[in-house]
């Protein structure tokens, strides 16, 4: 309605031509766009709790909560021990806590919460250079604007952006690292200044993820074949180098002593092999994978894009700093998909070069519209699951520390060969038991056991002393002492009219079938609560 009154105005006279209300109408587009993508950030960042891999959790937050709280380092998992995972994030989330701490407003969530937030923030900036460079470009400003809303507005892109994730992390960074490559070429800006610039930023991205280290080699490679100027490169190698010390001090900081993780982590996971001990996958696993994890009429498209955008530019800056990324992380045995998210934000661009790149006459077919149709209206289902249902761990986590705010004493018992919703079992240089405490309740009295006899006996003491005693546990039917009374906890993180009405084949238990609770109680002397 805006646009036609304009129209209307322009036609009357009372307005400038026509032509001249184009960038007019254009800016409004654009900021319907980034109001829309910073309102659905903004809400992922406070409704999308939880984390897509454990790695997000167990590799920053607890070792920030270590440093907050001054724990124990023995239930951490295996690499802490071997020095091998890099202490810049973990050192931004113990800034963020100690600051929450600071001025008395400290939680787990809220910290949490925080550094989804700080996420978000940066997620968008580096969209919004991004786009501001494609825009300057002549004759792009349409696909400036597609990679602007894909960007903002598509599912797996605004849940990968609030995730405070060694990937989504160094992806930002790398890309805003490209972005500034590119303007200061645009521009003619050779000095030594640009650079230092350019390498704090290609610095931090290496030490948020030492993989990375794979797409600044062919992007090194790219500025000494395409863009040769000396006081530019030299300011590069010195804020890389900066940034290293950076990396270096904050390790030091994580691990107590003087260490360098990156040729830790060659050791142990490539010279060690340590990583192929998680799986060996084919050649052709990304292939597959990246459909599948992606929905096929998301996945496939993105596949097909980064080729299309790769055969296309065999010179671009992008396409070089891609490919040596993606062929590393083929020739690895180990591989999963979240291992390519770093490359997430230049996704958008091959969309947005892809569908531009199709005759006219098909993207206005009936056959596009179907297909576009249903893509946003299953964009947006997907978007509103993500906002609405949590993650079975966190909703259990939620509700445990909903239980235990106002109890002095909370005795939860479970077994270090089973999976619970606090621990696993880890056996890579050794067996272990790995525990989650970031968002364990202060009421929460945790108790691991070796053996069946070991918790019975404990059960049985804790029974005829406690009110408030849980067991956590893999079996349906725990094997307990006679004397001790086990009542199953029922619960689902779905909506009851989900699970009443449309839990076909009991897809909802899926995630919570191997991890069943149990209120233990003296026999006889059971008296039922509500939860």
């Amino acid at each position: 309605m805006f646009s036609t009154d304009i129209d209307y105005l322009c036609r009357a006279g009372i307005s400038p031509a026509p032509s001249s209300m184009q960038p007019f109408r254009r800016d409004i587009r654009t900021g319907h766009i980034v109001l829309a993508g910073c309102l659905l950030t903004l809400l992922y960042a406070l409704f999308s709790r939880g984390v897509y891999h454990p790695d997000e959790h167990f590799q920053i937050l607890e070792y920030a909560r270590m440093r907050l709280f001054g724990t124990s380092p023995e239930e951490l998992p295996w690499e802490y021990g071997l020095m091998m995972r890099p202490g810049f994030q973990p050192f931004i989330a113990y800034l963020a806590g100690w600051s929450l701490r600071a001025v008395g407003l400290y939680s787990s969530w809220t910290l949490a919460a925080l550094l989804r937030l700080l996420s978000g923030a940066l997620s968008v900036t580096a969209v919004l250079f991004l786009y501001r460079e494609i825009r300057r470009e002549p004759h792009r400003e349409a696909e400036a604007g597609r990679v602007l809303a894909l960007s903002l507005l598509l599912w797996f892109m605004a849940y990968t952006h609030v995730r405070f994730s060694s990937e989504t992390l160094s992806g930002n960074l790398l890309l805003l690292t490209v972005v500034c490559c590119m303007r200061f070429r645009r521009t003619g800006n050779d000095s030594f200044g640009s650079g230092v610039l350019v390498g704090l930023l290609a610095g931090a991205a290496f030490v948020v993820r030492y993989q990375t280290g794979f797409a600044l080699l062919g992007l090194g490679l790219w500025l000494m074949v395409f863009d040769r100027r000396i006081r530019h490169i030299a300011g590069i190698l010195a804020g890389g180098t900066v940034m290293l010390g950076v990396g270096t001090l904050c390790d030091r900081w994580l691990y107590g002593r003087w260490t360098c993780a990156p040729v830790n982590y060659f050791r142990e996971n490539i010279v060690h092999a340590h990583a192929a001990g998680f799986g060996v996958d084919p050649w052709w696993y990304y292939l597959t994978a990246v459909p599948l994890e992606g929905i096929v009429l998301f996945g496939l498209p993105v596949l097909l894009a980064a080729g299309w955008f790769v055969y296309k530019n065999p010179r671009h800056i992008v396409v070089w700093t891609i490919v040596p990324f993606l062929v590393a992380h083929q020739a690895v045995g180990h591989k999963e998909v979240r291992f390519l998210f770093p490359l997430l934000p230049f996704v958008p661009l091959f969309l947005a070069q892809a569908f531009g790149s199709l005759p006219l006459r098909w993207r206005r077919s009936r056959s596009a519209a179907v297909l576009l149709g249903t893509a946003v209206l299953l964009n947006i289902g997907i978007v509103l699951y993500n906002l609405t249902v949590s993650n079975t761990d966190i909703y259990f986590q939620r509700m445990a520390d909903r239980f235990c705010r106002h109890r002095e004493r909370v005795v939860v018992l479970s077994l270090r060969s089973e999976k619970t919703y606090y621990a696993y079992p880890e056996d890579v240089i050794g067996p272990r038991t790995v525990t989650a405490r970031f968002h364990m309740p202060d009421a929460f009295d945790y108790r691991s056991f070796d053996s069946e006899e070991e918790l019975g006996r404990e059960a049985e003491r804790l029974c005829r002393e406690c009110t408030d005693v849980f067991l956590l546990t893999e079996r349906p039917q725990p094997a307990l002492p006679e004397t001790v009374r086990p009542d199953r906890i029922a619960w689902s993180p779905y909506p009851r009219w989900v699970t009443t009405h449309f839990n076909f084949n009991d897809w909802a238990g899926l995630s919570i079938r191997s991890k069943n609770i149990f209120r233990l109680s003296p026999t006889g002397a059971f008296t039922s609560r509500e939860e």
